[in-house]
């Protein structure tokens, strides 16, 4: 089928060239959706929170009001998530 092939040769040069384009990529990008949703400082966040996560594992004395009530569920979901990220350790 010739005509296929015709059309994914022009379809790999419209990928090529749109790849190739820093303003398409920053406005194409499949990343952009996420990025779009969560504040710029979004990931440093995070970081802050497995910071708190690290202290909290290590045996640091957190009391009731050292964190909010956001910080607090975000360090509980990243707890739940390390654990179960762990690999079965009884085989």
């Amino acid at each position: 089928m010739p005509g296929l092939e015709v059309e994914y040769q022009k379809f790999l040069k419209q990928v090529q060239e749109e790849t190739d384009d820093p303003e398409w990529n920053i406005e194409n990008h499949p990343a952009r959706k996420i990025l779009d949703h969560y504040p710029q400082g979004f990931a440093n966040w995070v970081g802050y929170i497995e910071n708190l996560l690290l202290l909290k594992q290590g045996g640091y004395p957190f009391e009731k009001n050292d964190l909010d009530i956001i910080e607090w569920k975000a360090l509980a979901l990243l707890e739940k998530y390390h654990t179960y990220k762990r690999p079965n350790s009884q085989g």
